[in-house]
Parts: C-alpha cells; structure tokens; sequence
C-alpha cells in the first residue's frame, strides 16, 4: 500500500520488465486477458481508440484525445514511456489526474493482484510491469469516469498488451526500422506487427507513411473489413512553415479549410495533427474548440522549447532517421545562434548510421552520451560512428548525461537534445525543471 504520490513508481518497478521465453510471448495476449477479466474488466467500462506506429504515436494519441475533450468528452490518455513522472503516463486528455485517485487505484489494484497468479504454461506467475501499467490505466480510467480513452501500443502491436480492447478506430503511424531485433528487420515486417491492432469492421486511419508499410496496412485492414481513411487519399493540399513559437500547417478535407498553429513545432507533429483531426471528422466528434485545444498541447520532450539565458534549449525525442531529420531541420529554422550544439543519445537497436545522417550535418559540436540505465546503449560505438562519417566534425565523448549538459551549457550556443527518450530525464538540471 502506498500513501503518497511518490511511491507510486516503486511500486511498478517491483514486476518483471518483460517476459523472454518464446511459449511465453506467444501467450502474452492471454495473460493480459486472464489479469483483465479478475479485475473485472475495467476497459469495458469506456470507448477505445487504439494507436501504433514507430514514430509520432504519444503526439497523435494526445491530439485525438483533446479532440474528444473538446466535445465533451472525459477522455482518459494511455501512452509511454514517461519521462519526467509515471504520471505523464496515465492522464486526463492533457490533465494530471488528482494526486489522491492514482494513490486510492494503484492501492486498489495492488490489494486485487496480490492474490492474482497466471497458470503456469503462461510463464511468471505475476503481471510483466507493462501488464500493470496497462491494467491500471484501465482501472484509473474506470474510476475516473472517463467517457472515452485513447490508448498507445508499447512495443509492436501484435503481442502488446494493449491489443485485449475493442476499438472505436485504429490509427497507425510512419513505420521505421526500429527495434528489429523484437519487430523484424524490414519496414514490411515491423508493419505487420503493428497492423494487426486492426479488428474486423472498425475503421483504420493511416498516416503518410512509406508504400511498403501502407501496402500491408491496406492488406490487413481488407482482410478484416475495416474501413480504410489514409491521409494521401483525403487530406489534400497539406502544407507548413516554421516560425520562431510554432509549426504553421493548413490543409484540405472534403473541400473544406483547416489551419493550426502548433506549439510542438515540426512538420512530423502537423501531421499528426492532421491525422486525429481527419479521424475525428470522420467518427463525428471534430469541433473547432477541440482543435484549439490542440492546438495547445506541449508533451515533455517532444521538440519541447526552454529558454537558459540567452540561449534556446530544445528537448526533442527524435528516435528514428526521419523523426531526426524532422528535428534537425525545425530547430535550424528557429535557432538564431551563431553555434549550434547537438546532445545526443541513442538506445542499442536504433538506425545509428541514419539517425547520424539527419543530424550531424545542422550542428557544429556534437556530444555523445549514454541514454538512461533502463535502456542499454553503446555511446563509445556511436561516437566512432559518429567521426567515422563526419571526420571534419567537433565530436566528443561524454558518458555521464549530467556532465556531457553542462559541457553544452558552456558552449554558450543553441542547444538540442535528443536520441532518447530517456536522455532528458537523466540530466538533473532538467529533471528537477519539471519536478518543482
């Protein structure tokens, strides 16, 4: 039992954090629904939206669940990982809820699984750690009276725990090489993984994404007689520019005018935007308050703007080649430094070599560092990478996340952060940022 808000992380890191035997994985879907249904299945209580992809999944879920705000309803927000609180987990639309309900359903669900055991065949006998976010999404959810959630895959789609619920809609993000190793090494195979959140007679929104990916998304979603809304057959004339606060897009759907002012600021973040609008519309819950509000969002870490001094700081969690080169060409167009400095960080199985190429070439010193203990990475690897393709380049290695900061600090130039999701939250200045 906990009794304050900051005891709410331990209590998830006490499970397992994923599960490794082959029999195991392939009864991970069973085990989510055998935990559900002795919790009494609290997804059952609430209108789904679910969301995949490699790229672009926590700002598309975030956009779809103000849209659903801004029609009244109380939408529930499940996406991941967090960065800075476990809290940014588990929200109301953009809202925290309050301190007291996450206290009173976490110590709900740890009364309730304390006599849960799954059966044998299905491997460890109590709930993975993602298990038990997803559970006590749902729960929290429930107990909040939420009309409505959007919900975020983790990894893949097929085998995520989060594929146990009925969706009013699927969406599907661009596909990247992105963590082979699990998903497959082709962009083919890992849009498999993610396609088959798609269930029969729901309709699948697909955002601009590569033939190949779109090929086995039409594929899956025919196969189950889901109606099929893609952004390149019915968002037309989509177009944006950068300015110094915000990322400006406009665009067509059925004849009709839409432009947005977006805080987070690059072309990738429009159109996500312009995908849960497009998905909103066609599900008959788009209002022009509810873009507004989405207008609004700001996620941490996704090209989140600060200011240290004189100097612009952006926090980005680019992961993939063309998430960075996203990255690098929006905080080119707002940085008016003379020197630009690059902090960066990537987790073991990313596209280094591509990832280095959409980089590399905006900044004039580039420090490597390590991302968070939670997620291996081989910064010794990336940095011979790194001189390997950009020789001419100002590289250093620097391990510690907190040092390798205060050795951009002192560069006294615009600064970006990115790699990882967890680079942020290992750099004490920043964390403490958002925790005061």
């Amino acid at each position: 039992m906990i009794h304050e808000i900051a005891e709410l992380e331990t209590v998830f890191d006490a499970f397992s954090p994923s599960i490794t035997e082959k029999k195991t994985k392939d009864n991970r879907l069973e085990r989510m629904r055998l935990l559900l249904s002795f919790l009494g299945n609290p997804e059952k209580s609430f209108r789904t939206y679910h969301i995949a992809g490699s790229k672009g999944k926590g700002s598309t879920a975030a956009y779809l669940a103000s849209l659903l705000t801004g029609a009244g309803r109380r939408c529930g927000l499940y996406t991941s990982p967090h960065l800075f609180t476990i809290r940014e987990r588990f929200r109301l639309s953009q809202s925290f809820f309050d301190d007291e309900l996450y206290i009173e359903v976490c110590n709900k669900l740890l009364d309730k699984v304390s006599s849960f055991s799954l059966p044998e065949e299905y491997g460890p006998a109590k709930p993975t750690v993602f298990e038990m976010y997803t559970a006590y999404g749902y729960m929290l959810f429930k107990e909040a009276g939420c009309t409505d959630a959007v919900i975020e895959t983790g990894l893949g789609g097929r085998l995520d725990a989060t594929n146990t619920i009925m969706p009013e809609a699927v969406l599907l993000t661009p596909i990247e090489l992105e963590h082979t190793d699990v998903l497959g090494d082709t962009i083919e195979k890992i849009a498999r993984e993610k396609s088959k959140i798609i269930v029969k007679d729901r309709p699948v929104f697909i955002a601009r994404v590569e033939s190949a990916a779109a090929t086995v998304f039409r594929k899956e979603a025919e196969s189950n007689n889901a109606p099929i809304h893609a952004f390149c057959d019915e968002i037309k004339n989509f177009r944006t520019r950068t300015e110094e606060d915000c990322e400006v897009a406009a665009f067509t759907i059925d004849g009709h005018e839409y432009s947005l002012k977006l805080t987070m600021a690059t072309k990738a973040m429009a159109e996500n935007a312009a995908l849960a609008i497009l998905a909103s519309i066609r599900l008959g819950f788009f209002t022009e308050h509810g873009m507004h509000e989405a207008e609004r969002i700001q996620l941490p870490g996704r090209f989140e703007k600060r200011h240290i001094g004189k100097h612009l700081l952006v926090i980005d969690t680019a992961h993939t080649k063309h998430s960075a080169e996203a990255s690098a060409n929006a905080f080119r167009c707002i940085s008016k430094s003379e020197k630009k400095t690059l902090l960066l960080a990537l987790a073991q199985g990313k596209n280094s070599k591509g990832i280095l190429e959409a980089l590399l070439p905006v900044f004039d010193t580039i420090i490597i560092t390590r991302t968070s203990f939670f997620k291996k990475s081989d910064p010794e690897a990336l940095y011979k990478n790194a001189k390997t393709l950009f020789p001419e380049k100002d590289i250093v290695l620097i391990s510690s996340p907190d040092d390798a900061f205060d050795s951009a600090l002192a560069l006294s130039s615009d600064i970006l952060i990115t790699g990882s999701f967890y680079l942020a939250s290992e750099i004490k200045m920043l964390r403490d940022c958002y925790e005061s």
